[in-house]
């Protein structure tokens, strides 16, 4: 059950510019397990996983967007608090390992990532036609999705927001039907191998330099809470219902550190 609720979550964040799927998988305490047995293809713990992430995915998507529309503030209030109120358990598990320089990098690196994060239409009702070339490049993001989607710090929707798709992407979500889900099968089947390919790294990394990968991805981690912050004017109602958004995300936390225990 822990390995489909994180798969849920997984697939819920991964939605999310800023906040990494692999975030998720960091918080829990069988961080090493997810990662070996995705690596060692375990398609027990595997499928576990994908039924989560998938059911996840579709039936917050449309939610996440109609949040977004409405209340855009509130909701990444709602978030940034999902990321502050983790990061407690992240640092006693993971403090010892911490470096403030490699801390300085990965802060670095996400805030350029964000730099270079272009403008799209956030709603897009009105799809390309389907050809070839275009399922295999979406296909291609979906690699790079799911490769930055494992790493816990940065976010593969925020890569994906850089490379164009990710409006596209959540848009096909939220309007499910025979034409959309030919392209999002592509693009699953890419984020897939993507996942893959990102558990091998993870793991050499983690192995070999432990200190140096922990903060720098906890630095990306840092700089995303601080990106999240919405610019715009805070009059008082909004100051009150983004406090409430804040303090609810301690909810699901809390949840979710008995569940993964």
């Amino acid at each position: 059950m822990n390995f489909f609720i994180t798969g849920i979550l997984i697939g819920i964040v991964s939605l999310i510019p800023g906040i990494s799927g692999g975030t998720i998988i960091m918080l829990s305490p069988k961080y090493q397990e997810i990662l070996q047995s995705i690596s060692h293809l375990n398609f027990k713990i595997i499928l576990r996983l994908l039924l989560g992430v998938i059911l996840g995915t579709i039936f917050s998507a449309k939610f996440i967007e109609y949040l977004f529309k409405t209340i855009p503030t509130e909701t990444l209030f709602f978030f940034i608090g999902l990321l502050l109120f983790s990061f407690p358990k992240l640092i006693k598990k993971e403090a010892s390992y911490f470096s403030f320089p490699y801390l300085l990098i990965g802060m670095s690196l996400i805030y350029i990532t964000f730099l270079l994060t272009p403008t799209h239409s956030l709603i897009i009702t009105q799809f390309s036609p389907l050809t070839l070339t275009f399922l295999l490049i979406f296909m291609l993001c979906g690699l790079l999705d799911g490769f930055f989607t494992i790493l816990p710090g940065i976010s593969g929707s925020l890569i994906m927001m850089i490379l164009g798709p990710y409006y596209l992407y959540k848009s096909y979500l939220a309007n499910l039907n025979l034409l959309t889900i030919i392209p999002l099968l592509f693009y699953f089947l890419g984020d897939l191998l993507g996942v893959f390919l990102g558990s091998k790294l993870s793991l050499i990394l983690l192995k070999k330099y432990h200190t140096i990968t922990i903060s720098i991805l906890t630095g990306m981690l840092l700089m995303s809470i601080v990106l999240l912050i919405p610019k715009t004017s805070y009059p008082l109602s909004l100051i009150i219902t983004s406090t409430i958004a804040f303090l609810l995300s301690s909810i699901p936390i809390l949840i979710i550190n008995k569940l993964t225990k």
